[in-house]
């Protein structure tokens, strides 16, 4: 991953392989140019959990392990699913208008998974990312309970990963004001509908007043228990 001056993120290479030790992942890390050299490496908080048990007795983190394996930097991601999944949708709100903060770089095949070292883009990202899903409630499960937004937790190894980097990242920048004001006229003018062009401005200008003025507490005294 890489940002450039603008800020823009870019997804450029990846690593998607189950089933090897600590050790054997570590080994095909090494090709993946400036891994192993990342001051922080962002990572499920569940691995730093002491869950694996050792021959002597004592439990150790998944952490620990790739630790002493020489991975060094490790640190808890933020985990909250609906928070990253929104963080991704403001890097790419309003294309129409402007380009994406966030791109991902992919010259291979990402119509299936594949299992390997990509050091010229992310074929299973896009991958995990086109079969994102909202959880599915039955009909008996919605006369108990209200819909919900609830991400499926499946097929998100490598969008878990983008999800920590950017939560811990800098939020996008908005448009300027005077570009977004300029797009709402432009809308109404391709549209024709010019009658709620006066209302629409309003509230848009309300909501910007609203940003700028400062937030005042009511100060209480004596205080509560005295």
């Amino acid at each position: 991953m890489a940002i450039d001056c603008d800020g823009t993120i870019y997804c450029l290479a990846e690593y998607y392989q189950p089933g090897l030790t600590p050790n054997q992942h570590i080994d095909h890390l090494r090709r993946l140019p400036g891994f192993l050299s990342a001051q922080a490496i962002w990572a499920d908080p569940s691995i730093f959990y002491k869950s694996q048990a050792q021959s002597d007795g004592g439990f150790k983190s998944i952490a620990d392990l790739y630790r002493e394996a020489g991975l060094p930097g490790l640190t808890p991601g933020e985990n909250p699913e609906l928070a990253g999944i929104e963080r991704m949708l403001e890097h790419w709100r309003d294309l129409d208008h402007r380009e994406p903060t966030l791109k991902i770089v992919c010259p291979y095949d990402y119509s299936r998974k594949q299992f390997g070292l990509f050091s010229h883009g992310c074929p299973n990202l896009l991958w995990e990312l086109m079969h994102t899903r909202r959880k599915q409630l039955t009909a008996s499960q919605l006369m108990r309970q209200n819909p919900t937004e609830e991400i499926l937790d499946k097929d998100n190894h490598l969008r878990d990963a983008l999800k920590y980097i950017l939560l811990s990242l800098p939020t996008p920048p908005e448009r300027p004001p005077n570009d977004e004001l300029g797009r709402i006229i432009a809308n109404a003018y391709e549209s024709g509908n010019y009658g709620s062009l006066a209302v629409t401005i309003a509230r848009y200008q309300a909501k910007q007043q609203a940003k700028c003025e400062p937030i005042h507490y009511r100060d209480r005294w004596p205080p509560r228990g005295y």
